[in-house]
Protein backbone atom coordinates (compact mmCIF):
# COMPACT_ATOMS: atom_id res chain seq x y z
CA UNK A 1 0.00 0.00 0.00
CA UNK A 2 1.24 3.46 -0.90
CA UNK A 3 1.17 6.29 1.55
CA UNK A 4 -1.14 9.17 0.85
CA UNK A 5 0.34 12.28 -0.80
CA UNK A 6 0.93 15.37 1.28
CA UNK A 7 1.15 13.38 4.46
CA UNK A 8 4.27 13.47 6.63
CA UNK A 9 6.47 10.53 7.30
CA UNK A 10 4.91 7.19 7.71
CA UNK A 11 4.82 5.58 11.10
CA UNK A 12 8.14 3.87 10.34
CA UNK A 13 9.66 7.30 9.62
CA UNK A 14 11.54 6.25 6.51
CA UNK A 15 9.75 7.57 3.39
CA UNK A 16 7.72 10.75 3.00
CA UNK A 17 4.89 11.49 0.54
CA UNK A 18 7.33 12.49 -2.21
CA UNK A 19 9.00 9.17 -1.98
CA UNK A 20 12.16 10.54 -0.47
CA UNK A 21 13.79 9.11 2.59
CA UNK A 22 13.40 11.20 5.73
CA UNK A 23 15.88 11.15 8.53
CA UNK A 24 15.03 12.04 12.09
CA UNK A 25 17.88 13.09 14.37
CA UNK A 26 17.95 11.67 17.87
CA UNK A 27 18.89 14.34 20.40
CA UNK A 28 20.40 13.55 23.76
CA UNK A 29 20.84 16.16 26.46
CA UNK A 30 23.82 15.93 28.75
CA UNK A 31 24.28 17.65 32.08
CA UNK A 32 27.50 18.46 33.87
CA UNK A 33 27.35 18.83 37.64
CA UNK A 34 30.11 20.70 39.44
CA UNK A 35 30.75 22.01 42.95
CA UNK A 36 31.42 25.63 43.65
CA UNK A 37 33.19 26.37 46.90
CA UNK A 38 32.07 29.42 48.81
CA UNK A 39 32.39 30.58 52.37
CA UNK A 40 29.19 30.35 54.36
CA UNK A 41 30.73 31.04 57.74
CA UNK A 42 33.92 30.74 59.77
CA UNK A 43 35.13 29.44 63.12
CA UNK A 44 37.91 30.81 65.29
CA UNK A 45 39.37 29.78 68.63
CA UNK A 46 40.96 32.25 71.04
CA UNK A 47 42.92 31.43 74.19
CA UNK A 48 42.39 33.60 77.25
CA UNK A 49 44.87 33.18 80.14
CA UNK A 50 43.75 34.17 83.61
CA UNK A 51 45.65 34.07 86.89
CA UNK A 52 44.01 33.12 90.12
CA UNK A 53 45.07 32.17 93.60
CA UNK A 54 44.55 28.59 94.71
CA UNK A 55 45.24 26.87 98.02
CA UNK A 56 47.88 24.15 97.76
CA UNK A 57 48.43 21.77 100.71
CA UNK A 58 52.11 21.35 101.57
CA UNK A 59 54.09 19.70 104.34
CA UNK A 60 56.44 22.06 106.12
CA UNK A 61 59.45 20.50 107.82
CA UNK A 62 61.73 22.22 110.32
CA UNK A 63 64.30 21.09 112.82
CA UNK A 64 64.32 22.31 116.38
CA UNK A 65 67.08 22.01 118.94
CA UNK A 66 66.71 21.44 122.67
CA UNK A 67 69.69 22.69 124.69
CA UNK A 68 70.13 21.44 128.24
CA UNK A 69 73.06 22.28 130.52
CA UNK A 70 74.20 19.44 132.77
CA UNK A 71 76.52 20.28 135.70
CA UNK A 72 79.38 17.75 135.99
CA UNK A 73 82.17 19.31 138.17
CA UNK A 74 84.49 16.33 137.72
CA UNK A 75 88.29 16.46 137.57
CA UNK A 76 89.77 15.42 134.19
CA UNK A 77 93.37 14.93 133.04
CA UNK A 78 93.01 16.44 129.54
CA UNK A 79 90.54 18.30 127.35
CA UNK A 80 88.48 16.31 124.85
CA UNK A 81 86.13 17.21 122.00
CA UNK A 82 82.40 16.82 121.51
CA UNK A 83 80.83 13.34 121.29
CA UNK A 84 77.57 11.87 119.95
CA UNK A 85 75.33 9.68 122.11
CA UNK A 86 72.26 8.54 120.10
CA UNK A 87 70.52 11.65 118.81
CA UNK A 88 72.28 13.90 121.37
CA UNK A 89 75.47 15.87 120.71
CA UNK A 90 77.43 16.46 123.92
CA UNK A 91 79.79 19.46 123.97
CA UNK A 92 82.17 19.61 126.97
CA UNK A 93 82.84 22.97 128.72
CA UNK A 94 86.14 23.13 130.62
CA UNK A 95 87.31 25.50 133.34
CA UNK A 96 90.58 25.86 135.22
CA UNK A 97 89.89 26.11 138.94
CA UNK A 98 92.56 27.49 141.30
CA UNK A 99 93.43 25.10 144.07
CA UNK A 100 96.65 24.60 145.85
CA UNK A 101 97.57 23.19 142.57
CA UNK A 102 95.96 23.77 139.21
CA UNK A 103 93.60 20.98 138.22
CA UNK A 104 91.47 20.61 135.12
CA UNK A 105 87.83 20.09 136.08
CA UNK A 106 84.97 19.27 133.73
CA UNK A 107 82.59 21.95 134.84
CA UNK A 108 79.52 21.04 132.74
CA UNK A 109 78.32 19.42 129.54
CA UNK A 110 75.90 20.92 127.10
CA UNK A 111 73.57 18.31 125.65
CA UNK A 112 72.09 19.25 122.25
CA UNK A 113 69.35 17.05 120.82
CA UNK A 114 67.83 17.61 117.41
CA UNK A 115 64.34 16.49 116.35
CA UNK A 116 62.26 17.04 113.24
CA UNK A 117 58.83 18.66 113.36
CA UNK A 118 56.33 18.33 110.52
CA UNK A 119 53.08 20.22 110.22
CA UNK A 120 50.41 20.35 107.56
CA UNK A 121 49.88 23.78 106.09
CA UNK A 122 47.95 25.32 103.20
CA UNK A 123 49.87 27.82 101.09
CA UNK A 124 48.16 30.24 98.69
CA UNK A 125 49.96 30.37 95.34
CA UNK A 126 49.31 32.12 92.01
CA UNK A 127 48.42 29.81 89.09
CA UNK A 128 47.46 30.53 85.47
CA UNK A 129 44.54 28.92 83.66
CA UNK A 130 43.88 28.94 79.93
CA UNK A 131 40.34 29.20 78.61
CA UNK A 132 39.63 28.46 74.96
CA UNK A 133 36.80 30.54 73.44
CA UNK A 134 35.21 29.20 70.24
CA UNK A 135 33.46 31.78 68.06
CA UNK A 136 31.46 31.22 64.86
CA UNK A 137 30.68 33.67 62.07
CA UNK A 138 27.82 33.23 59.61
CA UNK A 139 28.82 34.38 56.12
CA UNK A 140 31.77 36.57 55.21
CA UNK A 141 30.56 39.77 56.85
CA UNK A 142 28.64 38.33 59.79
CA UNK A 143 29.47 39.07 63.39
CA UNK A 144 31.50 36.69 65.54
CA UNK A 145 29.29 34.85 68.04
CA UNK A 146 30.66 32.91 71.01
CA UNK A 147 29.57 29.29 71.09
CA UNK A 148 28.58 28.28 74.60
CA UNK A 149 29.22 24.61 73.94
CA UNK A 150 32.69 25.26 72.47
CA UNK A 151 34.45 26.84 75.45
CA UNK A 152 37.18 24.55 76.77
CA UNK A 153 39.01 25.23 80.03
CA UNK A 154 42.50 23.81 80.52
CA UNK A 155 44.29 23.90 83.89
Amino acid sequence: MEPAKGVGPDPNGSIDSDGEETRIAAVEEQITVGVEQRETGALRVRRITREEEVDVPVTLRSEKVDVRRVAVNRRVDAEFGPRQEGDTLIIPVFEYVPVTEMRLVLKEEIHVRKHTVEEESVQTVQVRKDEMVVERREGRAGEWVVQDDGAVSRD
